[in-house]
Parts: C-alpha cells; structure tokens; sequence
C-alpha cells in the first residue's frame, strides 16, 4: 500500500479560557498545522501547534509541512523505515512540520495494519497519569482553579513561574494550601530566572513539596542548570532547547539536569522523542511527557511515548481540555488518567470530514 494523496490545512483552536497567560504571553487562540496523507481508504492525520520559538510565522509551518507532505507522495508503507526517511532530518526550523508529518504518516501506516502506533511499534498502549496545567493569574483565582481540577479528579497540577520571586511564591503557596499535600505540583519557570534567583526560587518552595522545576534559568546557559541542580532538592529538568540528539547530549555531559520534557513539536517527532528518552535513560535522566499543546491529535500521540519508552511522573497529555477542536472527539480522562483509545493509528475518532484539497 502506498501514499496516494497529501494534504495540509492551516488550523485554528480557540481557548476556552482567552485570558489562559503563561512564559509571558497571552494564549488565546492556537495557530496549528494539520496533515492528512491517503491510502486507498484510509487516512492518517498529524498536528503540530504553532510556537513562536519553533517557526518564524505560522505561514513558514504550513509551507514547511506541505514541502515534508509531498516528499511522501508514492512511500510504501509495507517500508516504514524508508517512509519514515523521507521525513529528512530533525532541526529547529523544521520539526513542529515534521513532527506533523510523521504523526500522519505513523497514525496511516498503523490503520492499514490495524493496530495502534503503539503496538505497530512494539509497546502497548496503558492508561497515563496526566497533569493540568493552572495558567498564570492571582493567587486567589488560581488556587480556585486548582481546587476545581482536584475536585475533577486529576491528582497533579502544573504552575508557571514568571521571574517575579514574591508573586510566584504566592500564587504556588495558594494553590498548595488549597488543594493539600496529596496533589503532585511541577513547577515550570520558562527560563525567567538567573542562577541566583532559581536557587533562591527552590530554596522558597521546599515547604510546598514540589515535584520538580523546570528550566528555571535560560536554556542555553547548561553550566547554570547544572549549579541548580547540584543545589537543589527538587528534580531539576530540562525543556527548551532540546531541539535534537547533540542538544540532549550537551545537557547529559553537562549533568545539568535530573529530567528532561519531551515536546513531539520541539523535537521533530514521536520517534525523534522516544530516542532522546532511550538516550536519556541510559544516563540516569528520566524523560516526562511535555506539554501537548492543542486538540486529541497531538494529546494521542504525545502519549504514545509512554508505551515506546520509561517515562516517569504526571504527563501534561490533558490540556486539549481548554481548547476547542470540533472535528474530533476528546479522549477520555477518568480519575487524573488519559485512557488509551481502543482504535487503531493514534486511535483518534474524527466527526467531520477533510475539507482541505489533496495532492496526488
């Protein structure tokens, strides 16, 4: 069976919070990219959301992914290895559009074979402890969100850290107070801190029994990760930056961090990902699910990873909650756990049809 058909569509996901704020900006829309590749009568779809540090405009996301698209008109899907070639290299510019691609091509290769991604891949799908993440806004507003997530059922809660010492120690103090000491809080600084700040910043929250802190100073500064971490008593790990191998591999020789976040955007792709977790793993750093900013698409394949390789704590696979997406249906969250689809590819259930033209 082979790729007949491409198509890619610009895509549009309205916040259902629009004054939803975190790493310094207002979020209250997702500019996306969605990629559909046909086969006889089956299609496979991919997603990669629009993120200003990964493409220079929306525009270049879409012209990018419609150039990787075509590259797999006529790929043999009984060869994944050499559809999955023609994906080209991993890079920064490229790897939100590629990851798109490789979700369309993985979640197509699988429906033909009628399995999940997971299982064509040799892993089997299991339930996910997932997080939410709790938008920057006052400590009050936030504590109430808090106690109205834990009141929904999810055991682990994800805050955001501004650079502003005395104002991000309240707003997490408020939602630990509200929401007790059974919850799991990751706290995420987006590299708003020097050294001096992020260890005053863990220092500050050691009462509030974190989980880990993410990226507290700027990405490129490893030797700082490093002193952090040595400095610290919370799981420090890594986010921005991991845009490849030699960049994953910088952090490890630097022993900068006890944990990475995996982005399929960020990193070119599930397979992409699930190597930099393998890698990691053989160092002693765990691999956490990143955020899967968007609809079911992008939640769906982010965590497949956690059939393909270790993982370890709450993955941030639930945030297609604050995002509309009426072509397909969301997926089911039960008691803090993602339940895995019963479908085959990505297991994805679509409610309306592909209106965007094909090519081939």
């Amino acid at each position: 069976m082979r790729i007949e058909a491409w198509s890619v569509a610009p895509v549009t996901h309205r916040n259902l919070d629009p004054e939803w704020h975190y790493a310094g900006r207002d979020v209250p829309e997702l500019l996306g990219v969605r990629v559909a590749l046909r086969a006889g009568d089956r299609m496979g779809e991919g997603y990669a959301p629009f993120l200003p540090h990964l493409d220079t405009t929306p525009e270049v996301l879409e012209t990018t992914a419609c150039s990787i698209a075509a590259g797999l008109l006529a790929a043999d899907l009984s060869d994944l290895d050499a559809c999955v070639a023609r994906l080209g290299p991993c890079s920064r510019a490229r790897n939100a559009a590629r990851s798109a691609a490789e979700m369309a091509l993985l979640d197509l290769a699988a429906r033909g074979a009628g399995a999940s991604v997971a299982a064509m891949l040799g892993g089997a799908p299991r339930a996910v402890e997932v997080l939410r993440i709790i938008p920057v806004k006052s400590p009050v507003r936030m504590a109430d969100i808090a106690g109205s997530l834990v009141a929904e059922g999810y055991r682990a809660l994800k805050l955001k850290g501004t650079g502003d010492h005395e104002a991000d120690i309240a707003r997490i103090a408020a939602v630990r107070g509200a929401v007790g000491a059974g919850i799991t809080l990751t706290v995420d600084a987006n590299q708003a801190y020097d050294t001096c700040g992020a260890l005053r910043l863990e220092r500050a929250l050691r009462p509030h029994d974190i989980w880990s802190l993410e990226q507290p100073v700027p990405a490129n500064d490893r030797a700082s990760l490093a002193t952090v971490r040595q400095q610290s008593h919370a799981r420090i790990e890594a986010d921005e930056g991991l845009f490849d191998a030699d960049d994953l591999d910088a952090v490890l020789t630097a022993e900068a961090a006890d944990g990475i976040s995996l982005k399929l955007a960020r990193s070119g792709g599930l397979l992409p990902s699930r190597d930099m977790a393998l890698r990691g793993a053989g160092r002693g750093v765990y691999a956490r699910l990143g955020t899967a900013f968007g609809g079911p698409l992008v939640t769906l394949a982010t965590a497949t990873l956690a059939a393909l390789c270790p993982t370890k704590g709450p993955a941030e696979c639930a945030e297609f909650a604050h995002f509309d997406d009426g072509d397909h249906l969301w997926p089911t969250v039960r008691d803090g756990l993602l339940i895995p689809q019963k479908g085959p590819g990505f297991g994805q259930i679509r409610q309306s049809p592909w209106l965007a033209e094909w090519t081939g």
